[in-house]
C-alpha cells in the first residue's frame, strides 16, 4: 500500500507520493475532495458526510474502496487530537457562507407541505411557527456538534463519531450519506424535467414529462456524470442560493399584483389544477401537518459541514459560533416563511410539489427563475451523484483494485437508470423531501449527534461529563426523541396520504 502523508484541513486532501491534480470543492449540502488518478485521469472522490476524513499524527490506512479512511489506534485515548490551523472567518462570512449552505431548492416544496393539511389562508400560520420551532432545534444542534468537535479535537463529522463511537454504526453513516445523496438526485430529477417541460410549453411545445426526463438524463446529466473534472461545476453552486431569493422576490410580487387571482394576467394561462383553491379545510393544527415539518426538516439539513464551519471561524469560541448559528438559521428561517407564505397564499390548496409549476410558462418572471434553479441543479445533480456512487462502493467494501474505469462507468450506468426510472413513478417533490427529511435528517442531524455527545459524556473525554453536560445530554436525547418521533409520524402521513390519491 503506497505510503500516505496527512495535510492540514485547508489542504483538504489525503495525497500520497504520486503527483496527481489536486483540487477541493463543497457543494451546498455535499462536501468532499476531487483528485485526478495520474495514471488514467479517472476522478476518485474521497469523503463522508462532510468531505474527507482527515487525522492527522494518526497511523491511518485507506479503505481499499478510498471511502473510508481508518485509525489504527485501539482506544480513543490513544487517538490524539488534531493540529487544528487558526480559522480566518469572521462572523459576518460564516453566517454568508452557512445560510448558502443552508439556502437550497428544498425551500420549493413547503407550499405543498401547507397544502396537504389545509386550504385556508390561516394556514400559513401554523406553518410559521413550525418553521421558527425547526430553526431553533435544528440551529442548536448544529452549534452541538460543533461543541463535541471542540470536545474531540476532530475537525469532520466522521472524524468526530470515530473517536467518541468508534468504528461500530460507520456503516449506518455510510448508508445515510447515500440515502441523501440519492433522494437530493431524485428531487433534482423531478425539478429538471419540471423545469424543461415548462420551458419547452413557453414557446409553443407540449412535451410529455417524461421525454422530458429521457432528454435530460441522456443529453445532460448522462455527460456530467461522466466528467473527470468536476471542479469547473463549483462556480455554479451560487445559483442555487440566487435562484431561490430570485424566486421568494417573484412570488411576491406575483402576490401582491394579483396576476394568479380569478381575472388576472396569468390566471387562464396555467391549468385548473394549479389555479388557485381556497376553501374551510383546515388540519394546520393537527398531525396533518407533519408531512410539512418533514420538508422543514429537509430545509434546514446542513449538519454534516457544521465541524467544517466551526474549524473555520476566526477566533473560534462555542458563543462566536452560537452568534454565526443563530444569524444564519434566521434568515434561512424568514426566506423559508416567505416562500411559504407568499406561494401558499397564492395557490391556496392548489399548491404545487415544486411551487414554479403553478406559476405560468409565459411569465418572465417564472421564466428567470426557472432558468437560474434549472442550471443550479444541473450542475449539483453530478456532485451529488458522487456521492450515491461512492457510497455503493463504501457499503459493499468494493476493492479498489476493481475500480477500474470500465467498472465505474458500468455502475455509473446502473445507478443512474435506477434513479432515473423511479423518478418516472415519483414525481412529487414535496413527497421526496418530505420522506428524505423525516428518515434522513432525523437520523444526521438528532440522532447520531446525540449519541456522539452521550459517548463523549460517558467517556468523560477531554474533561468534559460534569453536570452541566450531563443534563445538556439528557436534554439532547429528549428533543433527539421528539424530531424522530414527528419525522417518523410525518413520512408515514405524507405516504398515506400519497397513496390515498385517487
Amino acid at each position: 500500500m503506497p505510503s500516505t502523508t496527512i495535510p492540514n484541513e485547508e489542504d483538504g486532501l489525503l495525497r500520497s507520493n504520486k503527483p496527481r491534480t489536486e483540487s477541493f470543492e463543497e457543494y451546498g449540502s455535499v462536501g468532499m475532495a476531487v483528485f485526478e488518478s495520474a495514471n488514467n485521469g479517472e476522478p476518485v472522490i474521497l469523503h463522508d458526510l462532510t468531505g474527507p476524513l482527515l487525522l492527522k499524527d494518526e497511523l491511518l490506512e485507506r479503505h481499499e474502496s478510498m471511502m473510508t479512511t481508518i485509525s489504527k489506534a485501539t482506544t480513543v485515548a490513544e487517538m490524539p487530537h488534531e493540529d487544528v490551523p487558526a480559522g480566518q472567518a469572521t462572523i459576518p462570512s460564516e453566517v454568508a457562507s452557512m445560510s448558502k449552505n443552508l439556502v437550497g431548492c428544498g425551500a420549493l416544496s413547503l407550499c405543498n407541505g401547507i397544502a396537504l393539511c389545509s386550504n385556508m389562508a390561516s394556514g400559513v400560520i401554523a406553518a410559521n411557527i413550525w418553521i421558527l420551532i425547526m430553526g431553533v432545534i435544528f440551529g442548536y444542534f448544529c452549534w452541538l456538534i460543533a461543541k463535541v468537535c471542540e470536545i474531540t479535537g476532530r475537525t469532520t463529522y466522521r472524524g468526530i463519531w470515530q473517536v467518541t463511537v468508534g468504528h461500530t454504526g460507520s456503516v449506518a453513516v455510510s448508508v445515510a450519506n447515500g440515502l441523501k445523496a440519492g433522494l437530493s438526485n431524485l428531487a433534482y430529477a423531478t425539478i429538471l424535467s419540471d423545469t424543461l417541460r415548462s420551458l419547452f410549453e413557453s414557446i409553443g411545445l407540449d412535451v410529455p414529462r417524461v421525454v422530458c426526463l429521457v432528454l435530460i438524463t441522456v443529453l445532460a446529466i448522462l455527460p456530467l456524470c461522466m466528467l473527470k473534472n468536476l471542479h469547473v461545476l463549483a462556480p455554479f453552486s451560487i445559483c442555487g442560493t440566487a435562484g431561490v431569493m430570485v424566486t421568494a422576490v417573484a412570488m411576491a410580487i406575483r402576490y401582491f399584483d394579483g396576476s394568479y387571482q380569478e381575472g388576472g394576467q396569468y390566471y387562464d394561462q396555467i391549468d385548473a389544477v394549479y389555479q388557485p383553491d381556497f376553501g374551510t379545510r383546515d388540519d394546520s393544527w393537527s398531525i396533518g401537518i407533519l408531512p410539512f415539518v418533514c420538508m422543514v426538516y429537509e430545509s434546514y439539513v446542513m449538519h454534516y459541514n457544521s465541524p467544517r464551519f466551526y474549524t473555520e471561524l476566526k477566533d473560534r469560541s462555542l458563543p462566536r459560533f452560537g452568534i454565526a448559528v443563530g444569524s444564519s438559521f434566521s434568515l434561512a428561517a424568514v426566506l423559508y416563511m416567505a416562500i411559504a407564505s407568499f406561494g401558499f397564499l397564492t395557490f391556496g390548496g392548489n399548491s404545487s410539489g415544486f411551487i414554479l409549476n403553478n406559476y405560468s410558462p409565459h411569465d418572465p418572471l417564472a421564466t428567470i427563475c426557472r432558468l437560474c434553479i434549472g442550471l443550479a441543479v444541473l450542475t449539483a445533480y453530478p456532485i451529488v451523484f458522487f456521492g450515491v456512487r461512492d457510497s455503493v462502493l463504501d457499503v459493499f467494501e468494493v476493492p479498489q483494485i476493481n475500480q477500474t474505469p470500465n467498472k465505474l462507468n458500468a455502475l455509473t450506468f446502473a445507478i443512474l437508470g435506477i434513479l432515473t426510472f423511479t423518478a418516472v413513478f415519483v414525481t412529487d417533490l414535496g413527497l421526496i423531501n418530505a420522506v428524505g427529511g423525516g428518515l434522513v435528517a432525523t437520523a444526521v442531524c438528532f440522532a447520531f449527534p446525540t449519541i456522539m455527545l452521550a459517548s463523549a459524556v460517558r467517556q468523560k473525554l477531554n474533561g468534559c461529563g460534569d453536570k452541566s453536560d450531563q443534563r445538556q445530554t439528557v436534554a439532547s436525547i429528549l428533543v433527539t426523541i421528539f424530531g424522530m418521533a414527528v419525522g417518523i409520524s410525518g413520512v408515514y402521513t405524507a405516504l398515506s396520504k400519497a397513496f390515498a390519491r385517487p
